[in-house]
């Protein structure tokens, strides 16, 4: 975001100390998310990307290899793609004083709901990927346990994937929003928006992941203006 773009500043001057306090804990607190979320794409400690249109998404034996790490680190990003929701939202509301406030005040809504159906959904398959790969269970019964769960991906992703596709349209609602604003260059937020409709084109494996990471460098970037218009 440092092209020469015109901007139009669109920020209220009479911001209490307070309240530019406040602002930028959320906006450090977006830039932490997406480098911890670009870090863990980089690395994907989890193994390699789940394929949630194939019959079967868990193949267990890839699961036992990365069982501890898959857990802490979906754990993790289930937590940073949740702050990223709501403080994304947050970012837009502050800039957007004017033209284009009732659309970042929607695409709030959406990012905040859908960052926290996200984490509820990422918790939850991390555990069950935990649980079902555990040394005690009697043998097969982990095979058998990845089985069912194969059967039944609506419960088993159904609500982290809901929660993507609401953070993905609330961020093209605040980029909207952003645009209309002129509150950060737009070329930039154009940028972004062609990112987030790539990733539905059907990219796969680490393709997906780099488009993702910078992504995160945009955010980033975004959390940086934040910070310095608080």
């Amino acid at each position: 975001m440092t092209t020469t773009s015109p901007v139009q500043a669109d920020a209220d001057p009479t911001t209490t100390a307070s309240g530019s306090g406040r602002i930028r804990v959320a906006a450090a607190a977006l830039a932490a998310s997406t480098v911890t979320v670009a870090g863990l794409l980089a690395t994907t400690p989890w193994g390699d990307r789940l394929d949630s249109g194939s019959d079967d998404v868990l193949i267990y034996d890839k699961l036992l290899d990365v069982r501890d790490a898959a857990w802490s680190s979906m754990l993790l990003d289930s937590f940073a793609y949740a702050v990223i929701g709501m403080t994304l939202g947050l970012g837009v509301l502050h800039l957007v004083r004017s033209k284009g406030r009732i659309a970042a005040l929607v695409g709030a809504v959406l990012t905040t709901a859908g960052g926290i159906l996200f984490a509820m959904g990422g918790a939850a398959f991390a555990t069950v990927v935990w649980f079902i790969t555990a040394d005690g269970l009697s043998d097969g019964a982990g095979q058998s346990l990845v089985d069912y769960a194969n059967d039944h991906a609506g419960h088993l992703m159904g609500i982290d994937m809901a929660g993507f596709v609401l953070t993905t349209v609330g961020s093209l609602v605040l980029a909207t929003a952003l645009i209309r604003a002129r509150a950060v260059p737009v070329p930039a937020v154009v940028a972004y928006l062609l990112l987030t409709i790539l990733q539905f084109i059907g990219l796969q494996g680490r393709v997906i992941d780099f488009l993702q990471i910078v992504m995160m460098a945009l955010l980033l970037a975004f959390a940086v203006v934040v910070w310095r218009r608080a």
